[in-house]
Order: C-alpha cells, then sequence, then structure tokens
C-alpha cells in the first residue's frame, strides 16, 4: 500500500483515465474543461460518456480523498437518466456493488423512487436535492426492507435549493469506517462504510436508470435506457485525488 496523488486539469486528454463512449454521446477536452456530452438519445439505446482510472483487474484506489470541480449544462438537462462522480468498485451485481459518490438520477415514470442528486453509500441513498419526493419509499422501505435493495437515509434533502448548472466543489474523504461527504468545502454528510475492497474514480453521464429485476438470473441492476430529445452535459474543470492505493 502506498500514498498516491492525482491531479487533472484538462488541459490535454491525459492517458491516466480510459475514455468511453457508447451510442450517442461524445467527449470534448477544450479550454481546461472536460465535457461529457449526451447528443439527443433513442429510448431503446444506451448512451453514455465516462471516464474512468481502472478496470476489473486494475481497481487502484482503497481509500482517498476526491474533490471535482464540476456542473451541468445544455438545453437538454435536467435530462432522463443518471451522471455522477465518485469512487465505484466496478461491478454492477447487486450483492457486490458498492459506490461512493455523488449520482444524479431522473426518470420518465413517476413510480421509479430516485429522482434527484443522492450521496450513495452502497445501497444507501441521501438526498441532495429532488425532484420528486422519497418519503413514501423510504416508509416501504423501512417497513419492508426484504422488499427493496436500497435504503433511503432522509427524506429530507440536505441542499434543497443547490443550483447544480453552476459550478460546485465536490467532495468526498473516504476512510476506513467512513465516508464524509462536502459541497464547496461544506460538510453535508458523514456515512458509515463498511466495504474494505478497491475501488476506481468513475465520472460519467448516461441515459439510463438502474433497477434490480425480480428473480433476474444474473443478478444484477439493469439498464433502464430513457428518450432524451436535446443535449445534455457534464462539464469537469478539476480533479485531485489524495489516497491510498494497493498493487
Amino acid at each position: 500500500m502506498k500514498i498516491e496523488k492525482l491531479r487533472d486539469d484538462f488541459e490535454t486528454r491525459s492517458s491516466s483515465w480510459s475514455w468511453r463512449c457508447d451510442g450517442s454521446s461524445r467527449i470534448e477536452v477544450e479550454n481546461s474543461v472536460l465535457r461529457l456530452c449526451m447528443d439527443p438519445t433513442e429510448a431503446l439505446y444506451y448512451s453514455n460518456a465516462e471516464i474512468s482510472d481502472g478496470g476489473f483487474d486494475s481497481l487502484k484506489w482503497s481509500s482517498g480523498d476526491l474533490i471535482i470541480k464540476a456542473r451541468f449544462c445544455g438545453e437538454g438537462f435536467p435530462h432522463f437518466g443518471s451522471a455522477g462522480f465518485g469512487f465505484w468498485n466496478y461491478t454492477m451485481r447487486i450483492d457486490l456493488c458498492y459506490p461512493i459518490w455523488f449520482i444524479y438520477l431522473r426518470s420518465v415514470s413517476p413510480r421509479y423512487p430516485l429522482q434527484g442528486f443522492f450521496i450513495q453509500v452502497g445501497n444507501a441513498f441521501l438526498p441532495i436535492t429532488l425532484y420528486r419526493s422519497v418519503s413514501a419509499y423510504k416508509l416501504i422501505s423501512s417497513l419492508l426492507p426484504f422488499a427493496s435493495p436500497i435504503r433511503i437515509l432522509s427524506s429530507k434533502p440536505v441542499l434543497p435549493d443547490i443550483d447544480l448548472r453552476k459550478w460546485h466543489e465536490y467532495g468526498i474523504s473516504w476512510k476506513k469506517g467512513k465516508v464524509v461527504f462536502l459541497v464547496d468545502n461544506d460538510v453535508i454528510a458523514e456515512i458509515p462504510v463498511t466495504y474494505n475492497g478497491k475501488a476506481r474514480i468513475d465520472v460519467w453521464i448516461d441515459n439510463a436508470v438502474f433497477q434490480p429485476i425480480r428473480n433476474d438470473p444474473a443478478r444484477v441492476y439493469r439498464h433502464v435506457t430513457h428518450e432524451n430529445r436535446a443535449e445534455a452535459c457534464l462539464e469537469i474543470d478539476w480533479i485531485e485525488c489524495n489516497g491510498t492505493t494497493q498493487p
């Protein structure tokens, strides 16, 4: 185990990252800003713009302080799909998936329970700002935890008036046993962490939300893709991480 530092101001397209585009998407680096964009998307096809710094066999970070300066933009934002940034152990298996990140989610259907901008740690969600209330789903998941693979930590958003179109510095301080989340250097949450494995840094925007399907033989979160009629983008000014890594 060793201490490592990563800093990218996106003056060029760095080889530190894996650059991925699926479907109607693109990645641009211009004027020291990274732009992850979805063009108009078809409902039946997955579109995704993403950067990450590790694969299945090369997950890197075992803890760290991650700061990302980011904003959302585009005529089509808020879009239908997801977006976010943080640490992830790169699996969609329900029993193994353990994100530690900020995540945006929005669906056409009002029945989809998570619509807003959230903190996610494992299967636990804390709303930062909401497009739809999570109160009913929190009650159901509290009374019948076996019926839901996720937990809602609170139905009250911690920053209900945050403007996601403005630049903010989003911080994640992941230590053994807990993670602290910050926005513009203000602590907004401290959440226990049970994961002791490795993760990669992941930043993305796509046209899908994710849900488990009952009796799915693969036991994974499935893509539920959406139609979008206009461009939506996630812009990153810089990323910095100071943390511990393992071979």
